[in-house]
């Protein structure tokens, strides 16, 4: 019976023919019962009535086998068994199912329908440790002799790797290499593909010891794309863990209020806030190392939340005049402050300034994925139509 859930992942869609499950049983195999998928958000995939097969030696229903021919968009599925009890296990695999799944690249009836175009069939083998071991330490060796500035090369190398060897200690270090290749290495970062690599990555090993840096990572992965219903969730799982006495504790609630504001939680912000200056001006603030800037950001915000709930349109626009102009050399206004600035210049009557600053925010957010840049298209498009960047 399988320890732990017998999981793979897609890397880009693919026609699964083939899923077949090994019951040894004891040497007594198994009646057939039915294979599964289970997708994201826990969706079911199938069931199908498995076929017997007997192992070549005479066990009759050692192996069940079903064929589903069915379509599969990149994520990571979990393969369910109906008879887990006789569903024999790999110890080299972390002690998961023993599974063989075989699909193709592209649409399998349509490949059925034109069979010129030479569909490429791929194989999702069981390797042995030592096996994926000898793959991982080949394949390593082909990025090593790729152009360093072939990053299509280099990306797919160690995306096959991944595949291939998932159970070697070059995978996980394949996981890492291949984050900072989407965040640093491209022009713009690919962020899409950065989400869903850290996302495979935590839930294949999340008992890893870099399990806590690619959460970070993950983490600062939705700020950058202004997921920041994901990036609450992770924090507050965080900031509930914390207790006063951890050097982070006051940085950490900080980014968790600014992540409330991003998700349009202002109320519950300004209470994170409240309880940052609470503390960085209270006993402990020695405590801190940086708790001086900690409690001037936390007031700053303060002000500022406290002028919008009161409406106080061109007082707001004063505050934040001033603090732009005292910003240092190479410091950003974050997309909120943008927003808010844009906002208070339309509710005081300057519509020009406010479609500048509104334009300002759709260019920090070029996507348009985060809740500030789709709000300031909403107003632009009222302010001036379709001219949104001029």
């Amino acid at each position: 019976m399988p320890l732990k859930p017998t999981r793979f992942t897609l890397y880009d869609s693919r026609t699964i023919t083939s899923i077949t499950t090994f019951h040894w049983n004891g040497g007594k195999g198994a009646l057939p019962g039915s294979i599964a998928l289970q997708g994201k958000n826990k969706r079911l995939i199938g069931p199908w009535q498995a076929s017997a097969i007997d192992d070549g030696q005479g066990l009759a229903n050692a192996y069940w086998e079903v064929k589903p021919n069915i379509m599969l968009e990149a994520g990571t599925y979990t393969v369910l068994d109906s008879e887990p009890g006789t569903w024999s296990r790999n110890p080299a695999k972390g002690d998961m199912g023993i599974v063989r799944i075989l699909g193709q690249r592209g649409d399998a009836t349509k490949a059925q329908q034109n069979p010129g175009e030479g569909t490429e069939v791929e194989q999702v083998p069981l390797l042995t440790l030592e096996q994926q071991q000898a793959r991982a330490t080949e394949l390593f060796q082909q990025i090593r002799q790729a152009d360093k500035y072939d990053y299509a090369q280099i990306e797919q190398l160690y995306l096959q790797l991944i595949s291939e060897c998932p159970d070697t200690e070059q995978a996980e270090e394949s996981y890492f290499r291949l984050s900072n290749l989407y965040r640093m290495g491209m022009d713009p970062p690919e962020y899409r593909k950065l989400r869903e690599l850290l996302e495979a990555y935590l839930e294949r090993y999340p008992a890893s010891e870099m399990a806590p840096e690619m959460g970070k990572r993950l983490r600062r992965a939705y700020e950058d794309t202004g997921q920041w219903p994901r990036v609450v969730e992770l924090y507050h799982a965080e900031v509930s863990a914390l207790t006063e006495a951890n050097p982070h504790y006051l940085v950490t609630l900080l980014d968790y209020a600014r992540a409330l504001e991003g998700s349009g939680e202002r109320d519950k912000s300004l209470a994170i806030y409240r309880q940052v200056q609470t503390v960085a001006s209270g006993e402990k603030a020695g405590n801190y190392d940086m708790s001086d800037l900690w409690l001037r950001v936390a007031r700053k915000r303060i002000e500022i939340i406290e002028l919008l709930n009161a409406e106080k349109w061109h007082e707001l626009v004063e505050a934040y005049r001033k603090q732009f102009a005292n910003m240092g050399f190479a410091e950003m206004p974050q997309i909120q402050e943008l927003l808010e600035y844009a906002q208070a210049l339309e509710k005081s009557g300057d519509q020009s300034g406010a479609i500048k600053q509104y334009r300002q925010v759709m260019r920090t957010d070029q996507g348009n994925q985060t809740l500030q840049a789709q709000q300031a298209s909403a107003r632009l498009t009222t302010l001036v139509g379709t001219d949104l960047y001029e």
